[in-house]
């Protein structure tokens, strides 16, 4: 659905104007049709950058970004502005109509894109009348108004109660249970968990890993073995490939669980005693965090 190849993005620096800023550096993915993908990264990594390049509201210094042709996109900005004397209704054909959508068939539409979103009897309240969380649901519900089949949303969950996060998580499923692609932006580590089928972790404008959901599954099927802390320990499992969590008394190994036998063989071929083997506690969080902290 969506093909990114080496974008690279600079912009000017206000207090040097003769030097640039490297905002997206050779950063390259893709998003397969009917998945669930997600970018996370800290603020500043580049990610409200890169769908703003994907939607073409941005231009890159160098590099392509394929769509297939002709589809229609849904965008849920992270901080949405509209004009609040519209009411829901007007904004939801605000954007239907904008897709050439027709008088009768947006009246079942809107009341459709209201009801997924939580909000079918707010469709007549004007939006300066709604919290934070009615609008962004509001928004929400007018990034699907018209049918897209490519759904980008950047902090969808953003201001919402664990009630409205639940209907985002709820609403993303549905939508890929029909046959749509979906590319967003989160903070909420443990709902992209849940969410994703792949999972982009950018840092610094950079592309640092990309997770399938094998990858997730795997990780939250690992292993840790405790071991007496020593240098040759530590070089012994460096050298296995393993990766290792110094602590003041034991080095923590992390071992997928179909390679616990083969750690556990090298570790006896070296007399190395273990102290303890448990479930890990391995999630997207200590990956992405591993990932930051290099």
């Amino acid at each position: 659905m969506i093909h990114v190849k080496k974008v690279y993005k600079s912009i000017k620096q206000k207090k040097l104007l003769a030097s640039r800023l490297e905002i997206l550096k050779d950063v390259s993915f893709c998003v397969p049709e009917g998945k669930i993908v997600s970018i996370i990264g800290q603020n500043g990594a580049g990610k409200s950058t890169i769908i703003k390049t994907i939607l073409g509201f941005t231009v890159p210094d160098s590099g392509t970004i394929d769509l297939r042709e002709g589809v229609r996109i849904g965008y849920l900005p992270e901080n949405a502005y509209y004009y609040d004397y519209l009411s829901f209704r007007e904004l939801l054909w605000f954007s239907a109509s904008s897709f050439g959508m027709k008088k009768a068939d947006f009246i079942v539409k809107a009341e459709r894109a209201a009801k997924q979103v939580g909000m079918h009897t707010e469709l007549n309240r004007r939006l300066r009348t709604f919290s934070k969380g009615m609008t962004q649901r509001a928004g929400l519900a007018a990034a699907i108004v018209h049918d897209p089949e490519l759904l980008i949303f950047d902090e969808p969950m953003s201001g919402l109660d664990p009630f409205g996060r639940q209907m985002v998580f709820d609403l993303m499923i549905d939508l890929r249970s029909r046959g749509k692609t979906i590319l967003f932006c989160s903070h909420i580590l443990s709902d992209v968990e849940r969410l994703c089928d792949e999972v982009i972790i950018m840092h610094s404008g950079e592309v640092r890993r990309n997770l399938s959901r094998a990858d997730i599954f795997l990780a939250q099927k690992g292993v840790e073995i405790l071991v007496e802390y020593s240098s040759q320990n530590e070089e012994t499992l460096r050298m296995a490939g393993c990766q290792i969590k110094k602590l003041p008394e034991h080095l923590c190994v992390y071992v997928d669980a179909g390679k616990l036998n083969h750690i556990l063989a090298i570790l006896h071929s070296k007399s190395i005693s273990v102290a303890n083997i448990q479930s890990s506690d391995i999630t997207l969080e200590s990956i992405f965090n591993d990932i930051v902290a290099q």
